[in-house]
């Protein structure tokens, strides 16, 4: 009995103690789930707080970014006259805007439409010829910027018609030591004896057809004559060309023969003088357009290019004048042609032509405190360059 007892007991307490290690293995897996379920909730908030951290610095990246590109473009625009990439280069910033400060020669009310006053409209024919001319057009021009100011400034004191500059752009394209088969020199292409009978001069070591003041004087006199003679500007170029007595003839010959139509389609003028007058008019269009014929006008200020300085008795070599003025050497050879060497000496004492930015320099290391007023008058002037 008691046996039996203890072996109730016995078995009784082995399952008891089964029940009581299976509950504890129970508890520590649920424990052990409940941990990793934990650490898990734990790594996603973590995720998610550090994803949230990004988002805020990308956020706060976005926004100086933005900040950053639009101050730049305030700072851009800020730059007047001036495009993004120069607003950003030193150089460009540094880089003087004359044409801003002084505006451009072609903007000017020296070259204001009013101031065309042929009301050139160009036949078939012309057209062709300036479609031709167009391709000599800007190099011709290049060589005419140091004097197209003081031209054009010639032609409205005058009240001139603008379309008279193209003369030298079909005489010598501006080529100011340019001579012909004819015997015609300068800028402007006087014969010697024209010329002379308006007052253009030579000696040893001076030659004024050369002289691109005083050959424009001349020149402007003679047109000035001329249309005054013959009443007409399609004629006074024809005379320019032929003589003033060839086209007075011819039209002396209309009259007689009984013709009251006195235009250049009726006359008989020469082959020479109506290509002449074709190409004045044909270089006239393409100065006042050059957009028609895919060209441009050469970067010029509307501002005086040089002045006069009295070197007599200071200084006599052009080489001299360079030095002490800063000025470029070929620059002063070209303002100054009718010198035919670096000498500064001939019959009448000259003055020299000097880049307006270069005056200042040489009249103070010359002792000249008083400017000299600009004259035409036995002025150097332009060369070949």
């Amino acid at each position: 009995m008691i046996k039996r007892t203890f072996v109730v007991f016995l078995s009784t307490l082995l399952l008891v103690l089964g029940l009581v290690g299976c509950s504890s293995e129970n508890s520590g897996q649920k424990l052990a789930l409940s941990s990793t379920v934990t650490a898990a909730t734990d790594a996603q908030d973590s995720t998610e707080d550090s994803v949230q951290q990004v988002d805020t610095l990308t956020s706060a990246q976005a926004a100086a970014t933005t900040e950053s590109s639009e101050t730049t473009a305030q700072n851009t625009a800020a730059v007047d006259g001036m495009s993004g990439a120069a607003a950003l280069n030193p150089e460009a910033q540094a880089r003087p805007q004359k044409l801003k400060e002084y505006g451009s020669l072609w903007q000017s009310d020296l070259f204001a439409d009013s101031r065309f006053q042929l009301n050139i409209k160009l036949t078939p024919s012309e057209k062709k010829e300036a479609k031709i001319l167009a391709r000599s057009f800007e190099s011709h021009m290049e060589r005419a910027k140091p004097f197209m100011h003081y031209l054009l400034t010639e032609l409205k004191a005058r009240n001139l018609p603008v379309e008279l500059a193209a003369i030298p752009l079909v005489e010598s394209g501006f080529d100011l030591r340019a001579r012909s088969h004819a015997g015609a020199h300068g800028p402007w292409q006087f014969t010697r004896q024209t010329g002379k009978s308006f007052g253009l001069e030579v000696s040893s070591n001076y030659d004024e057809f050369y002289d691109f003041v005083a050959s424009t004087q001349a020149s402007l006199d003679y047109l000035t004559h001329l249309h005054k003679e013959l009443k007409r500007w399609d004629f006074a170029l024809i005379a320019y060309n032929q003589g003033e007595f060839g086209v007075k003839r011819v039209i002396r010959r209309a009259k007689a023969a009984g013709i009251t139509d006195l235009s250049v389609d009726k006359l008989s003028f020469s082959r020479m003088g109506r290509l002449y007058l074709k190409r004045v008019r044909a270089y006239a269009d393409i100065m006042h357009h050059p957009e028609k014929y895919g060209v441009e006008h050469p970067e010029i200020e509307d501002r005086e290019v040089f002045k006069q300085v009295q070197v007599a008795g200071r200084v006599n070599s052009m080489k001299k004048v360079a030095e002490l003025s800063g000025a470029d050497l070929q620059l002063l050879k070209t303002l100054n042609a009718g010198y035919l060497s670096d000498r500064l000496v001939s019959k009448k004492q000259r003055s020299i032509l000097v880049p307006v930015e270069n005056v200042a320099a040489l009249e103070k290391a010359l002792g000249i405190r008083a400017e000299v007023p600009f004259s035409g008058e036995g002025v150097a002037a332009l060369a070949t360059r």
